[in-house]
């Protein structure tokens, strides 16, 4: 069994929650959402990207900001296929398949985005382009709109214990 993120669900999925990995701010919150760690919910909807995630749980749907969903992670038996643009930070993805079109998509082979290599997502733009990667021990910065034409598939979720402060990420 695998683990996910909410945020990583394909439409009218139905999953399980396995744990949250956020600090106890993000478990209250749920709580006040009716949520707790063993609940299965039925994804519904995902607005533009970042936006808002829409759940069903209990025949009630409930709209969950995205960095709010983003920190619960499911028991998945399916590998999750998603764009580049969707990985949260730290998480570690396989190339599945290069969607770039023109002489983006070469530039991009011939740096090594091809498929089957291993990618980590290292930091996100304050607001929210470029992203950096690390492939092939080498540090990457790709476009939004670059990354959204690379689908990939989840390896490994990076949890963040982080020891109760807030950690500012500067690009």
């Amino acid at each position: 069994m695998n683990l996910s993120r909410l945020t990583y669900c394909n439409q009218n999925q139905k999953v399980k929650i396995a744990e949250i990995d956020g600090s106890n701010g993000a478990v209250e919150n749920l709580k006040t959402f009716g949520i707790t760690i063993g609940d299965e919910v039925l994804f519904k909807s995902r607005k533009n990207g970042h936006g808002k995630i829409t759940v069903e749980h209990n025949n009630k749907e409930i709209s969950l900001g995205y960095e709010l969903a983003s920190k619960i992670l499911l028991e998945s038996s399916e590998i999750s296929i998603i764009t580049l643009d969707q990985v949260r930070v730290g998480d570690i993805v396989e190339v599945t398949k290069m969607g770039a079109k023109g002489d983006i998509r070469f530039r991009l082979l011939d740096m090594g985005l091809v498929k089957g290599v291993e990618i980590k997502i290292l930091r996100v733009a304050p607001l929210g382009d470029p992203i950096e990667i690390l492939i092939n021990s080498f540090n990457l910065s790709l476009r939004i709109d670059e990354a959204k034409n690379i689908e990939v598939k989840v390896i490994e979720i990076i949890k963040n214990h982080h020891s109760g402060k807030k950690r500012w990420g500067i690009f």
